[in-house]
């Protein structure tokens, strides 16, 4: 056959080229073969696998020759380690259960203010007695679980009744807002309600300090009865001016507000505070209508006899001389402050 490669090709060398397999060449190849304990263990280990010191047993073709599921290749490995790796093993299984379940590291919640959702109860109230506030006022602990309590009997009769539009109805007072706050862990929760009040009339209506003669009470009352109430609690009053003798106030027809603290001692044994706060706000349904009262019904009331002289000569209905307001009013804003 004629050779038709091009001209210009070149053969590559022969890399055998010149090798002679001569008797230097022969004796100069290593040879490595098992010693005689290789061959020994090596001829045992066929017949029975061997044994660890720990206890653990093997087989070259046992664990990597099965087909078995996750948990039965589990199984075989737990079962060949010894008594204490299946402690260390059980012991670390159980405590990443602990911290995927948030049990042992989890976050510390007593640092974070806890809002009840609307359908946690605050508890039924238990009696105690009557001690005094820490910065003032009393707590009515004796009056815990009771019906229709208020510190002023004649509060009812003060509450707003809806007069008609233009008619002056004599001094008032309502709410602006209102809720449950907790600054930090290391200080107990409070209710805290801001107030509006002003004489609707051409005569200021005078007033005793804090606000009235008798103080400001507060009444919250549920299904259960009174589940907190104080009374004479320190109140901070703002746009109002002070009498002649600088111990009281001018309330205007403009009107003033009021800043009043009810601390978490004032709550009756039982009750949970932020839940109790969650009772304090309108049902509403899911669009955020309101659907119906307030579970729970809050009262505050300031009492001073100026009060009833300015409403006689109006001939507003009877209240005698106690202002009151409450979360049950239309007009009243319930707002977490």
């Amino acid at each position: 056959m004629p050779d038709r490669r091009p001209p210009d090709a070149v053969e590559p060398p022969d890399p055998f080229e010149g090798l002679v397999l001569d008797e230097e060449f022969i004796r100069s190849a290593t040879v490595s073969e098992p010693s005689a304990r290789t061959r020994m263990l090596s001829e045992r280990w066929r017949h029975e696998p061997p044994v660890d010191p720990g206890g653990r047993r093997w087989s070259q073709d046992g664990p990597a020759r099965t087909r078995r599921s996750g948990s039965g290749r589990f199984g075989t490995r737990f079962r060949t380690l010894s008594r204490g790796e299946r402690w260390t093993v059980v012991l670390g299984v159980l405590i990443v259960l602990l911290v995927v379940g948030g049990l042992l590291f989890g976050p510390n919640r007593a640092h974070t203010p806890q809002i009840a959702s609307p359908g946690t109860r605050p508890g039924s109230p238990r009696p105690t007695v009557d001690q005094a506030l820490p910065g003032g006022g009393t707590f009515a602990g004796s009056k815990c679980g009771q019906h229709g309590y208020h510190h002023f009997p004649t509060t009812a009769d003060a509450l707003p009744a809806g007069e008609s539009a233009g008619k002056p109805t004599g001094p008032w007072l309502r709410f602006a807002s209102y809720g449950y706050q907790r600054l930090d862990a290391g200080r107990p929760g409070e209710f805290v309600f801001d107030l509006e009040l002003g004489s609707d009339s051409d005569a200021p209506l005078v007033l005793a300090a804090p606000l009235g003669s008798a103080g400001v009470a507060v009444e919250i009352e549920g299904p259960n009865g009174v589940v907190a109430a104080a009374h004479g609690l320190p109140t901070t009053v703002d746009g109002a001016a002070h009498t002649p003798d600088g111990r009281g106030w001018l309330i205007t027809d403009g009107g003033a507000t009021a800043h009043v603290v009810l601390p978490a001692a004032a709550l009756c044994p039982g009750v949970d505070a932020p839940a109790l706060a969650a009772g304090l706000t309108p049902r509403t349904d899911a669009g955020q209508n309101v659907t119906g009262p307030a579970p729970y019904t809050l009262t505050v009331s300031a009492a001073d006899p100026e009060i009833a002289e300015l409403r006689r000569p109006l001939g507003t209905r009877s209240g005698g001389e106690v202002l009151a307001a409450t979360n049950q009013s239309l007009q009243a804003v319930a707002k977490p402050v």
